[in-house]
């Protein structure tokens, strides 16, 4: 193995490590802006030139990674991490331009500023402007052209198949749950009372038209903006909520399947991606997409929403 892993490509090896970092050969798929098959081919290759097989498979499904592949991931982490070191080390003499980057409220903003500082003291030549609102609102500015790179959150339906739009990488996904404090009881003939984010929120849309199309009667009990209030709201009973699971799991809420003998149609998943306009000509951005990618990689918790609200109400920053 040791011989024959010099000769892996880089293709082979980025293939590889997108499929253990996004758990499925179609999620890596997403990840490389590429086919299925592509990416199965790919670890097929490196399979034969290692003699090893890299992954566990059960009738088609991904189980994980082998013994092999667990002895492998780290070096091959470290071999794309050295090349990009030497990509920005080399490229760092002439980036310089204007990025207008989009992220959506409920980001980790202290995670966005330090990478943002980071990327600054490497190319000091660069200005970056940062707008903080809601994922629908930034989707529209994207639209018109008014940014250059959104980071935003979207619903994605469990269909299985890759996305290969060119400039999106999906930094995070994980379900949409119905969920509840320990504690709530619903009354006999009354309407599910919701604990809901305020107009603008891409769950609370997804959720009034799970419901309505299932004909199941509901009232607004809570509105908020901030992920511990609505939390906290939901926990001391005041209604059903719907949110990512890790967020489930941080509020110490239960996920539900059905209420009071009525079941809730399942969700769709939650997609934190970043968008970009096309970046061929704009240095400065596919290296700001670049110190993006590789951050969240690092540090997955950072599209964990942050109750920072202080770092939230941040509506324009300019970083010169």
């Amino acid at each position: 193995m040791k011989q024959s892993l010099r000769l892996l490509t880089l293709d082979q090896i980025r293939a590889f490590v997108s499929v253990c970092e996004h758990g499925s050969f179609t999620n890596a798929a997403k990840d490389q802006s590429r086919t299925q098959t592509a990416v199965t081919r790919q670890i097929r290759a490196a399979e034969d030139i290692l003699g090893e097989k890299l992954f566990h498979r059960c009738r088609g499904h991904f189980e994980g990674p082998t013994e092999a592949g667990e002895k492998l991931l780290p070096f091959a982490i470290k071999i794309l991490a050295t090349l990009e070191d030497a990509w920005m080390c080399l490229e760092r003499p002439g980036l310089k331009g204007t990025i207008r980057v989009g992220v959506m409220d409920d980001i980790d903003m202290n995670w966005l500023l330090e990478l943002i500082g980071r990327f600054k003291a490497l190319h000091p030549e660069c200005d970056v402007t940062v707008i903080s609102d809601f994922s629908t609102r930034l989707e529209k500015r994207f639209e018109h052209r008014e940014l250059d790179v959104a980071i935003v959150k979207t619903l994605v339906m469990r269909l299985g198949q890759a996305d290969v739009r060119n400039a999106h990488k999906t930094l995070r996904c994980e379900p949409l749950l119905w969920a509840a404090g320990a504690g709530f009881r619903l009354r006999p003939r009354e309407p599910l009372p919701l604990v809901l984010f305020h107009e603008g929120c891409v769950y609370r849309h997804h959720i009034i038209q799970r419901l309505e199309s299932a004909g199941v009667p509901f009232r607004i009990a809570y509105e908020g903006q901030s992920y511990g209030h609505l939390r906290a709201a939901a926990a001391a009973g005041l209604g059903v909520t719907a949110l990512a699971e890790s967020q489930v799991a941080m509020g110490g809420l239960q996920s539900l399947v059905e209420v009071a003998g009525t079941r809730l149609d399942p969700l769709s998943d939650v997609e934190i991606a970043m968008k970009a306009l096309h970046t061929r000509k704009n240095l400065a951005l596919s290296g700001f997409m670049r110190e993006v990618m590789r951050s969240s990689k690092q540090d997955r918790q950072a599209f964990c929403a942050s109750d920072n609200r202080d770092m939230a109400k941040l509506q324009e920053l300019e970083l010169a």
